[in-house]
Formats: structure tokens, sequence, C-alpha cells
């Protein structure tokens, strides 16, 4: 028996990490495809069920366009069974949209528990507690949230297939079953970085084998680079460079930059930005610089927010070590890093 374990699709999401809203709209469509064509996949491949462990749509306003588009989805592939339990991005408004549910797909209001004439049941409970599951079948169980193994080990689980993360994470329950978080179909912003897809499950003589299966039309790279060597703006352009030629990131997706180490002098992200952005689909730069010393660094001198800042502390009377921890700080929080 075949299936497909995804989830946190997010259908209809706002794509805020996008500033151009024609992009934003045109990653919203991509997203909308890439469930499409998952489920082209599983009609070509024998897959029996689909399992959608919650957050399909983005939140509990549903685009009748995309609702129609997944309603038909659904209805136009009567082979294949799509379970669904609710996320908590979209609760409950898919189903309450729906004017009627289609007979091949299976909620958990009333029935908790599936079978197969395999001996293979899909369950889902709010609570590792609700669980009542046979030793001689395979169980698999659906679940949208944060757990700890140990609370669903020994309930004769043999695959937990969950939702929450946006990236691929696997674990064990006890000695019997596995768990997995399939991740997102698609990167969304710049922190959703890495290949995304779903898991394609295929369970033969009470084995199963997990594959995880590479889907999104577009993945977001993210690029660390250590300037500490760089004399400038020009110097930080080119370690930039080198270390996405030996990525060889293709031009339609999206990267993001982070710029670590001790910078000697301001870099110019918003100028690296701008080059970049005419090279690939989208980037973000995150500057992640510290400053060892103001005294050799010269940054106190720069014609910038930074040096401007410097120059204001430097000229407190406070101790040497405070101005320090001040300047730490102010730089830190001038490049966007979190400061609590």
């Amino acid at each position: 028996m075949k299936l497909i374990h995804c989830s946190d699709i997010h259908l209809d999401a706002a794509m805020s990490a996008l500033k151009d809203e024609k992009k934003a709209e045109e990653r919203r469509n991509e997203i909308l495809l890439t469930f499409v064509r998952m489920v082209r996949y599983a009609a070509k491949n024998d897959v029996k069920a689909i399992l959608i462990v919650g957050d399909l749509f983005d939140s509990i306003r549903i685009n009748p366009a995309t609702l129609d588009i997944v309603e038909k989805c659904i209805i136009g592939n009567p082979s294949i069974d799509f379970y669904y339990t609710a996320g908590n991005h979209e609760k409950e408004a898919f189903l309450k949209a729906l004017e009627d549910i289609p007979r091949n797909l299976k909620t958990f209001d009333r029935t908790r528990t599936y079978r197969y004439d395999e001996g293979i049941t899909i369950s889902c409970v709010s609570d590792p507690s609700e669980l009542d599951l046979l030793p001689s079948d395979y169980n698999i169980v659906l679940y949208h949230g944060t757990i700890r193994p140990n609370a669903w080990a020994h309930k004769n689980i043999d695959y937990l297939a969950l939702g929450h993360y946006h990236e691929l994470r696997e674990g064990s329950l006890g000695s019997r079953g596995r768990f997995c978080y399939s991740g997102c179909l698609e990167g969304r912003g710049f922190d959703e970085c890495g290949e995304k897809g779903f898991v394609r499950l295929n369970i033969e003589n009470g084995s199963l084998e997990p594959v995880f299966m590479q889907a999104s039309k577009r993945t977001v790279h993210e690029i660390r680079v250590d300037v500490s060597e760089a004399e400038g703006t020009g110097d930080a352009d080119s370690l930039i460079s080198g270390e996405i030629g030996k990525r060889g990131i293709p031009a339609d997706d999206l990267i993001k930059i982070v710029l670590t180490g001790v910078a000697k002098s301001e870099i110019n992200t918003g100028f690296l930005l701008k080059k970049y952005e005419e090279d690939f689909y989208a980037v973000h730069i995150v500057d992640d610089t510290s400053i060892a010393g103001t005294e050799e660094s010269g940054v106190e001198y720069d014609i910038s927010l930074k040096g401007e800042f410097i120059r204001l502390v430097m000229e407190k009377d406070w101790t040497e070590d405070e101005k320090k921890a001040v300047i730490e700080m102010g730089t830190a929080a001038l490049g966007g890093k979190s400061v609590l």
C-alpha cells in the first residue's frame, strides 16, 4: 500500500517576505500548483491515500478560487483517499467552506480510526492517551503540533505522521514506531531554507519504507559568508560570489545571505542586495557581523548610521566595558539581530 504524508502547505499565504506583490502572487500560485502536482503524482503512482496533516490553508480566510481547485483535485481522484486534520492556522475553515464533503475526503470529527483490509489503520487524536490501537495492526496516526516522543511511544503506533514544523524531522517511538514531520511543500519565507516536499510511504509485509520527495518549484538557500578578512564592500561581494559559485544555485531560486564575522568597516548591504536581486528570483541579506573594538575597526569614522551611533556612545562618560557592551548591542540591533 502506498501513501503520501504532507503538511503545512499554507495555501493563500500572504508571502510577506517578498516585497514585490507580483512575485508574492506568483508564489501563491506556485504553491497551489505544487499541491496539484503532488496529487497528480499520487494518481500516476497508484497511491492509495494522501495524509494532509494540518495547515492546508494559511488562515481562516480562504480564496474561493483556491478552494475550487483543491476540491476539484479531491473529487477528480476518487481512487485516492484524502485524510485531513486541521492545523492551527486554518482551524476548521476548510471543511466549513465546502458545501459538501467529498466522499473520499476523510475527516476525524466522528470517526477516529479508518481501517483497510490489509490490516492498516489511520487514526487521529488530540492526545496520545486517547489511542486504543491493536498491536496486530499496522497503525498510522495523524497529529498536528509539537510532541514529546516518550508520550507517544508504546501505543502500538508504527508511523506518527506529524505537521507543524516546516522542515523534515524524524525520530523513533520506542522500539516499534517512528515519527516524522514532513515539512512544507514550498519555502514561503527566508526562514524556510532547504529542500521541501512530501514523504512517500510504501507499506508492504508489515514494514514501511519512507522516502522524502523533493517537490518545490523553487528552493530557498542560506549562504553564510564570513567577511572578517574583507576590507570593504567589494571584498565582501567577492566572498559572496565565491560562496554562491560553489553551491551552483539556480537563478530561479531564492537566497538568504548572512554576513558573519568581525567587520573591518561598514558593509554596504543595500548595494549588495540590489546587485544580487538582478541575479536571483529573490534575495534577503542579514548583517550578522560584530565589531571587536572601535579603536582598531575605524567604524566610528564612517559616514553611516552605525558610525554615528558609535560616535555618540564614545562621547558618553561611561567605562570602556560599558561602551563596548552598548556598541555590541546597538550594532546588533542595527543589523537586524535580536538583542534580548
